[in-house]
């Protein structure tokens, strides 16, 4: 049995962070793209590679991003299907994060 080193890396650009990469022994398996305005995490598009779908690692990728925005006071806003779906299929892991409408 092999262990898999798994590392959440978050990436900042010129105008701030731009996204979080999901690591997985030395290679990206997944990305979020955001952009952050005050008070908001704007969560954007969420990708997996192909080959490494159904492992859980797109929820990972939320749990990271939602884990900042409880620890900086950020409101989500999912403008990704996939985030927009967790949210509401798990309002009780995510309500307290989800930007009101």
């Amino acid at each position: 049995m092999t262990i898999q080193m798994e590392k959440i890396e978050i990436h900042e650009g010129e105008k701030g962070i731009s996204f979080f990469s999901l690591m997985v022994d030395g290679q990206e398996v997944g990305r979020m793209m955001v952009e952050i305005t005050p008070g908001i995490l704007n969560a954007g598009n969420t990708g997996v590679s192909l080959t490494q779908r159904k492992k859980g690692y797109g929820r990972k990728l939320i749990s990271a991003v939602v884990d900042y925005a409880r620890v900086n006071n950020l409101k989500i806003v999912p403008h990704c299907g996939f985030v927009s779906m967790m949210f509401n299929k798990y309002p009780e892991m995510y309500g307290d994060v989800r930007a009101k409408r």
